[in-house]
């Protein structure tokens, strides 16, 4: 889900830094002592940890960055290692307190409240997430006019993907999500376009993706005001009893989508 124009994760991920800054201002400390040095370790851990759980990712699924390059700048595909982000954080600050011992029991503390706090609720949220999203009891139309039944076919992994034809993150990414379909026969790929016409729809596939398949109609939005989606593209990923795994706002780099397909399994 989002907040606004921003997912939760990335809102979550930001709430509990501003938590462990507030938990470093406040911690006891020694007289002459400042707040501001474990304040400042605390940015550094993050983002310097948001840097190494993107090289992380990167250097793991190598082989599809390479065939896009640019992609990797699009750190919007989740692509980032929760471990890597951990390690180097935790090793980065025990390396700058070797020095400050006055300094240490604040960032722990702030440190380990964060970092629970955050494993908590995203476990929640995704939980939560399941609980409330399902594949839609709706009949749409395929490209030929034939109904075909969201929810049908159950037993086997379900990726939804809620795209138009006039949103320029969907264009970029239906190639990646065609190569994944042909890549993937073992994944039931529905593409739901959001409020246009069959015209508009045939036109876009022929000049972005041709031989796609699994594509429906559904003009008056229903798909994604059932599912609580309003921003695209969306993509939903559903494991074989049916239940959302993941949820994914905006453009998918190959390697992203890859990531998160291998969960399904």
């Amino acid at each position: 889900m989002s907040l606004g124009p921003v997912p939760l994760p990335v809102a979550l991920a930001v709430s509990f830094l501003l938590l462990a800054l507030l938990v470093a201002r406040l911690w006891p400390r020694p007289p002459g002592i400042s707040w501001r040095p474990a304040s400042a370790l605390l940015v550094d851990m993050f983002l310097l940890g948001l840097l190494a759980a993107r090289a992380v990712f990167v250097l793991r699924a190598a082989p599809l960055y390479l065939d896009d390059p640019w992609s990797i700048l699009r750190i919007g595909d989740g692509g980032f290692d929760p471990i890597g982000f951990f390690v180097f954080a935790a090793g980065w600050g025990a390396w700058k307190l070797r020095r400050h011992p006055p300094l240490r029991p604040a960032v722990l503390a702030a440190t380990l409240l964060a970092a629970g706090g955050w494993w908590g609720a995203s476990a929640g949220l995704q939980h939560w997430q399941a609980a409330q999203v399902r594949l839609p009891e709706l009949v749409l139309q395929d490209l030929a006019g034939q109904p075909v039944g969201l929810a049908a076919g159950q037993g086997r992994p379900v990726v939804v993907n809620l795209w138009a034809s006039w949103c320029g993150p969907c264009i970029r990414e239906m190639p990646v999500l065609a190569a994944a379909q042909r890549a993937h026969p073992q994944v039931r790929f529905l593409f739901v376009n959001q409020g246009e016409d069959v015209a508009t729809v045939q036109g876009f596939l022929h000049a972005h993706a041709p031989g796609l398949q699994g594509v429906l109609l559904d003009e008056p939005a229903l798909t994604g005001q059932a599912m609580g989606v309003q921003a695209y593209p969306s993509t939903l990923f559903f494991d074989r009893e049916g239940q959302l795994r993941e949820l994914h706002l905006g453009e998918l780099t190959a390697a992203g989508l890859e990531h998160k397909l291998r969960r399904l399994r």
